[in-house]
């Protein structure tokens, strides 16, 4: 089996949180494409899809790294997590900083479509926040 593979289900499995997180990112992000596709020109357009995946990526990196670190039997040294999340931030800032300098994207656009998993997290947050405000107004 794909190693890739297991471990989203094993997410998935564990955590049906993260599983919404996961499904909600995929579908704001849609959407902001989306809107971006109608409404922006292309250049804006291509700053949502790679702002958008570079964010959905970082996101899924962060969660393998935090993973492999909590493996009950083989626990990562906390030097070694550390390391690799600043060489993802690294990596990431190479690229924004390749993507705006050369002038590939729209900077704007770029910033909405990095903005997906912060979006979907307070969409999450406010959804949570309405069922405890319902259930207290229920039993009362």
């Amino acid at each position: 089996m794909n190693r890739g593979l297991s471990i989203w289900k094993v997410g998935s499995l564990e955590d049906p949180f993260l599983n919404k997180v996961r499904l909600m990112n995929g579908a704001v992000f849609a959407l902001l494409l989306l809107g971006s596709m109608i409404f922006m020109p292309p250049l804006f357009t291509f700053g949502v899809a790679l702002g958008g995946l570079i964010v959905l990526v970082n996101f899924h990196l962060l969660y393998r790294i935090l993973k492999k670190a909590f493996i009950p039997d083989h626990l990562a040294s906390p030097k070694s997590v550390i390391i690799k999340y600043y060489l993802r931030l690294l990596g990431t800032g190479l690229i924004l900083y390749f993507l705006i300098a050369k002038r590939l994207v729209d900077p704007l656009g770029l910033v909405v479509g990095l903005s997906v998993v912060v979006i979907n997290l307070i969409l999450l947050g406010f959804n949570e926040m309405r069922k405890i405000l319902f259930k207290v107004k229920e039993a009362n």
